[in-house]
């Protein structure tokens, strides 16, 4: 059975073989694995576990070997797949029977719950063998194994001493003498194991021995921390000096002496529970039995709870809440201080500690103000008291240990805005927001479910606009409580503006914008600044690697402080995108507030600069995106200015996969093209509204952020007097609705385009030349689509870039095909393909491969059209380009329909009709629906060709597309035929031969008005 153990050295075995792992850099990065089993360590976390603070510059790379060499070494055990790679980092793939310490763990909790003593001692005999040697993980120095192994060390002091008290309820006092005696000279300040010995000294008639170890114990207590015994030692000690058999009967009975009580009252500083507290029943729940544990007679330590989150999100109210609710559990007080005091300030340790022993009745004057003495003088006073003590607020880990009482007597409760994951032993409870249900409860209970039973949308919005953040849902209800003459679609109105929002939620002393300024204050200055600049751009969702270009800094030291940020709560981590990256979002409310900072903190100059690097930076890497990916190349777009390029390893691991980078970023691009055309920054508005072009908001017909973008971006162009911007901009635009279908429109864009273009741009003015011949040429007016598409060459001239003439050669060859003039169409196209590779342009080289085949099926060189049909599905295939693939698929079905193989070609058009739809591709839909009606009639069966010729025939007509309609019609004229309409297929026929006539197209010399459909 394959094991890892780390009770000891830290080991694999398969079955009765031992991998040796070789070196004690990969033997850590198994360890840190296995110690956070099932959890995704990236690679800058195992630089930290592994290296701790002395990591060289290439320990990120060393990770990656350490890893390679951890598989090798378990591959000769045959379980090389345990370490799997998960972004952003590694895991480790086993089941927790299969960690000897995991299954310590489990064997000491089944054996404390045991129904008998008897069965309880074997199971902890059997957790104890498990161990190898004096600690565990022996020979790793690194923190995370030291900590590990002292709380794994506890544990095992725990299992020992049960097993002790189980021995003597068992009986068997005299054979736990000689190990007590040991463990007690191990481990001389703990009392449990020396009450257990003195109870078995008492037992086999020792009392002067169990006497003289009751004085031993006093004395190194007293030496080593200052104290007496406590109350459990102290009774063990006086039923021996009166004999009372009664305590000492039982190992059990000596383990439950109850604390003596103060005299004085309890102190009880817990704010006021709120009556209105609505849900959180589970956070309750983990709350609550997290406190159940305190006096727990295997704990050495207290309880301790960390409720961390952001802002107003109800971190107090909870932990007030859990600790009125468990009151019961600390009679000896609830002590409650407020480690941010009153301001932004926080409260130093050695005020918190005073604070603290006065309301346990000491005198904290009676030593020095030194944080070492005023910790010795509480941990003294409430080491044997049960209280609970609330710290609410703290800034760090720092804050909060001095405060810390000693023993397992007493709980804590912080709250934190931090996560302050350092915390030995704590326990850690993010709280995020309510779910609807309960955020609207609450809403009504403040507000009144009279002012919110008769409009549930507006209350619903309301909360929506709260971002369901619990301070922000209370000011709203409270706010609406005390106007009774507003409806909440008033309030729903005022709360709708961004940049009101914050002023909005302010009642009474309740306001959101000071609690958001008390988190803020927290950060440190490069955190603040990086949170400042994140919220700028309203961005919808983000990745770490943007906050580079936005502070200029390094693409690590900028990863480092978004995650340093989402420690703190202000960004959440939503999922990972396409590239593996994981993707970030700063709440509604904290990025209005994060952006007033932002404004009235940065000069107007700072913030530009940070958005135009961000810009640059974008506009670089959609470049390079675009040349690599499906498409992009074959549109214009803007060269990017000289930026601070990306580190080459986040550049690559962005530019991978090309469309996927494009679909995590369009999004962000959309928001910064809108900022920069409200913020007088037209040219970049501009230049990222081309870059939408390139990305997917062009290949997968996501046609709204491609509009939305370029109006944008237009108004601030015209505002701007960018007369070439706007040009550009409206050859954007025509390129859009020509995506869409909408010719005569993409038409009119185009001649608007070019006029602004003449005069200024021989550039632009071929761009819009060949979109208007394009345009002609979709709708079969293939005279003045020619001219167009000539006149386009003619302005590239021989010395244009290769891309557009390559482009616009590809439209006359096809227009020469569709006029049935082949080798005209094979001249053309075949300088199409020179240019399209001499550019590295595979998406070029694949269309112009299908439309060479195109060529050859018109010819009825069948057997020449179905290799380079193949030949360019390999290319779109290899290039990721769905459309690419699809088109290239109707083609290659129409040539199998034709070469007897209508069932094959049946089956690839249903993949192919698929895709249509999905992509919203009206076009492909009906040309992919009249193969699919050609594929049925080869086959025989005209009654179910009927549907997707008529269905192609609906759409040609919508798309005004005549010659392709004549097309689909003349198909029709045989399923018309077959149903007994012989005059009716006739006159179609003679109809879609004018059209062919009309247009040029070569089926006028291919077809009579008399013959076959």
């Amino acid at each position: 059975m394959f094991e890892v153990r780390l009770l000891g050295p830290v080991e694999v075995w398969e079955g009765g073989r031992r991998a040796p792992l070789g070196g004690s850099r990969p033997l850590a990065v198994l360890a840190a694995l296995v110690v956070h089993l099932g959890e995704v360590l990236s690679t800058e976390r195992l630089v930290d576990l592994v290296w701790d603070e002395e990591a060289p510059a290439t320990a990120g790379a060393l990770v990656a070997t350490h890893v390679s060499a951890v598989r090798r070494a378990l591959s000769r055990v045959g379980s090389a797949d345990v370490i799997r790679t998960r972004p952003p980092g590694y895991v480790a793939g086993l089941a927790p029977d299969r960690v000897d310490a995991r299954r310590f763990e489990e064997l000491l909790a089944r054996g404390r719950s045991a129904g008998s003593p008897q069965e309880a001692a074997e199971v902890l005999a059997e957790a104890l063998g498990l161990w190898r040697g004096r600690e565990a993980l022996e020979g790793l120095g690194q923190s995370f194994a030291r900590i590990e192994a002292a709380r794994l060390g506890e544990l095992r002091l725990v299992a020992q001493e049960e097993s002790f008290a189980l021995a003597l309820e068992l009986g068997r006092a005299d054979g736990t003498i000689a190990p007590l005696l040991a463990h007690v000279a191990a481990h001389p300040l703990r009392e449990r194991p020396r009450g257990q010995l003195m109870t078995a000294l008492f037992r086999t008639g020792r009392v002067p021995d169990a006497l003289r170890f009751f004085q031993e114990g006093r004395r190194a207590l007293r030496d080593e921390l200052g104290i007496d015994p406590g109350p459990e030692l102290r009774a063990v000690h006086q039923a021996v000096l009166s004999g009372d058999t009664g305590v000492l009967g039982t190992g059990q009975q000596s383990r439950t002496v109850p604390a003596p009580r103060a005299a004085r009252p309890a102190p009880s500083h817990l704010p006021p529970d709120i009556a209105d507290f609505v849900g959180r029943g589970e956070q309750v729940a983990w709350a609550t039995e997290l406190l159940r544990g305190v006096g727990d007679t295997g704990r050495t330590a207290p309880p301790i709870g960390v409720i961390s989150g952001r802002s107003g999100m109800g971190k107090t109210a909870l932990a007030v809440h859990v600790g009125h609710r468990t009151a019961e559990l600390f009679p000896d007080g609830r002590l409650f201080v407020d480690l941010r005091a009153a301001d932004t300030t926080p409260l130093e340790p050695a005020d918190a500690l005073a604070r603290l022993l006065r309301a346990m009745g000491v005198d904290p004057d009676t030593v020095s103000s030194g944080v070492e003495e005023l910790t010795g003088l509480y941990r003294t006073h409430i080491g044997h008291r049960r209280v609970l003590i609330v710290l609410d607020n703290a800034a760090g880990e720092a804050d909060v240990r001095p405060l810390l009482p000693p023993g397992p007597g007493s709980a804590v409760l912080i709250t934190s805005r931090r996560r302050l994951v350092a915390l030995e032993g704590a326990a850690h409870l993010d709280l995020a927001a309510p779910d609807e249900a309960e955020a609207l409860d609450l809403f009504r209970r403040v507000a009144g479910e009279g002012r919110t039973g008769a409009d549930p949308e507006r209350a619903a919005e309301i909360v929506a606009l709260c971002g369901r953040l619990p301070l922000a849902v209370r000011i709203a209800g409270a706010r609406l409580a005390a106007r009774p003459h507003w409806a909440p679609a008033r309030l729903a109105g005022r709360l709708r503006d961004e940049r009101r929002r914050l002023n909005e939620l302010s009642a009474g002393d309740l306001e959101l914008r000071t609690s958001l300024e008390l988190g803020y204050a927290d950060l440190a200055p490069q955190e603040r600044r990086a949170l400042r600049r994140l919220a700028l751009l309203d961005l919808p969702d983000f990745a770490a690697w943007i906050a580079a270009p936005l502070l200029g800094i390094g693409t690590e030291e900028a990863e480092e402080a978004v995650e340093r940020l989402v420690d703190c709560h202000f960004i959440d981590v939503i999922g990972m995108d396409g590239t593996g990256l994981a993707r970030y979002r700063i709440h509604d409310l904290a990025r209005e507030h994060a952006r007033e900072r932002c404004l009235s903190e940065e000069r107007a100059e700072e913030r530009a600069a940070a958005v135009l690097r961000l810009v640059g930076c974008w506009l670089d890497l959609a470049h390079k995106a675009a040349a690599r990916g499906p498409g992009g190349a074959v549109r214009h777009f803007p060269e990017p200015a000289a930026v601070r390029p990306l580190d080459p390893e986040t550049e690559e691991a962005l530019l991978a996969r090309p469309a996927a980078w494009f679909t995590a970023e369009q999004a962000g691009l959309l928001a910064t093209v809108t900022h920069c055309a409200d913020h007088g920054m037209p040219r970049a508005a501009r230049d990222l509204a081309g870059a939408l072009i390139a990305s997917s908001a062009a290949l997968y017909n996501q046609f709204d952020a491609w509009s939305r973008s370029h109006l944008a971006a237009m108004a601030a162009v015209r505002r701007s007097g960018d007369v070439e911007g706007e040009a550009w901009l409206l050859a954007g635009l025509g390129q859009l609705r020509y995506e869409q279908d909408r010719f005569e429109e993409s038409y009119a864009y185009f001649a608007d385009a070019l006029g602004l273009f003449e005069d200024r741009s021989a550039e632009g003015a071929a761009v819009a030349l060949a979109g208007m011949g394009t345009v002609r040429r979709e709708q079969a007016r293939y005279a003045e689509a020619l001219e167009l598409l000539e006149h386009a060459l003619e302005r590239y001239g021989e010395d244009g870039d290769v891309g557009p003439r390559a482009r616009v050669l590809y439209g006359i060859g096809y227009v020469h095909r569709e006029q049935g003039r082949g080798g005209a169409a094979r001249e053309a196209l075949s300088r199409a393909l020179d240019l399209y590779r001499a550019a590295a342009d595979l998406h070029g080289e694949g269309l112009t491969l299908r439309s060479l085949a195109l060529c050859d099926r018109a010819e009825d060189r069948y057997p020449e059209a179905e290799r380079l049909l193949h030949d360019a599905l390999r290319v779109f295939t290899g290039l990721h380009d769905v459309f690419g693939v699809m088109y290239t698929e109707q083609a290659l079905a129409k040539v199998e329909l034709r070469t007897g193989r209508p069932r094959e070609a049946e089956r690839r058009l249903i993949r192919c009709l698929a895709v249509t739809r999905e992509r919203q591709d009206r076009f492909g839909e009906a040309l992919v629906l009249r193969t699919l009606g050609e594929a049925r009639l080869a086959a025989g069966d005209t009654d179910s060709a009927r549907e997707p010729l008529e269905h192609a025939t609906a759409l040609w007509a919508e798309l005004g597309l005549p010659l392709w309609r004549a097309r689909t019609v003349w198909d029709l004229a045989a399923v018309w035929t077959a149903d007994g309409d012989p005059d009716g297929a006739r006159a179609a026929r003679a109809q879609a031969l004018e059209v062919f006539r009309s247009v040029g197209g070569r089926e006028a010399a291919e077809r009579r008005d008399d013959g076959p459909a």
